[in-house]
C-alpha cells in the first residue's frame, strides 16, 4: 500500500479525458496517461505520505475533506474516484484561485504548526510519517508556489492517492 499523494495541474482536455471514462477506469488512466507524463515536471506536485497530516493540519487537527478552502488545498473538491483502494478530487479554476489567495494570507506552515497539536490529541494511532511535524512541513512548503503555477497557466488541479 503506497498512499503516496501527487497533486497534478492538468488541461481542460486532459480533465475532459479523464473524466470520459467510467470512473472504475479513471484512477489506471490517470497512472498511464497524466502519471507518467507529468511526475516530476512543475505540473506535479508530491505530497509523498505527509498528505494525510497536512489535511489534517489543514481542517483544523479533524479530518475533512470538502470543497471549501483550507479543507480542499489537498484532498477536498469535487470527488472524481472515490473508492477504498484509490481517490481522486478535481479542484477547479474557482477553486485553485480561492486556494491561492488563501495561501497568500495565511502561510500553511503556520496553519500547520498550529493544528499539529490537535491531531495528536484526536489521533493517537497514526503512523509516524503522519504525526511527524517536520515531515509534515517539509512536504508542505512548495504548496503555495505550485498553486501559483496552475493559476498562471489557467490549469486545473487534480489530487491522487493509491490507498
Amino acid at each position: 500500500m503506497a498512499c503516496l499523494g501527487v497533486l497534478y495541474a492538468i488541461t481542460d482536455i486532459e480533465l475532459a479525458m479523464l473524466c470520459n471514462k467510467p470512473e472504475e477506469e479513471r484512477y489506471e488512466y490517470m497512472l498511464r496517461e497524466i502519471e507518467e507524463d507529468l511526475l516530476g515536471t512543475p505540473r506535479s506536485y508530491g505530497l509523498d505520505k505527509a498528505w494525510q497530516g497536512i489535511q489534517l493540519c489543514l481542517s483544523g487537527g479533524r479530518w475533512s475533506e470538502c470543497n471549501r478552502v483550507p479543507m480542499n488545498i489537498v484532498v477536498g473538491g469535487k470527488f472524481l474516484v472515490d473508492t477504498k483502494d484509490d481517490l481522486i478530487s478535481l479542484k477547479d479554476h474557482i477553486d485553485i484561485k480561492d486556494i491561492v489567495y488563501y495561501l497568500q494570507h495565511y502561510r500553511v506552515e503556520d496553519l500547520i504548526c498550529k493544528n499539529y497539536p490537535k491531531v495528536e490529541q484526536n489521533y493517537n494511532d497514526l503512523p509516524a510519517y503522519v504525526t511527524d511535524l517536520e515531515y509534515l512541513l517539509a512536504n508542505a512548503k512548495g504548496l503555495l508556489s505550485f498553486y501559483e503555477y496552475a493559476q498562471k497557466e489557467d490549469l486545473q488541479v487534480i489530487f491522487t492517492v493509491d490507498l
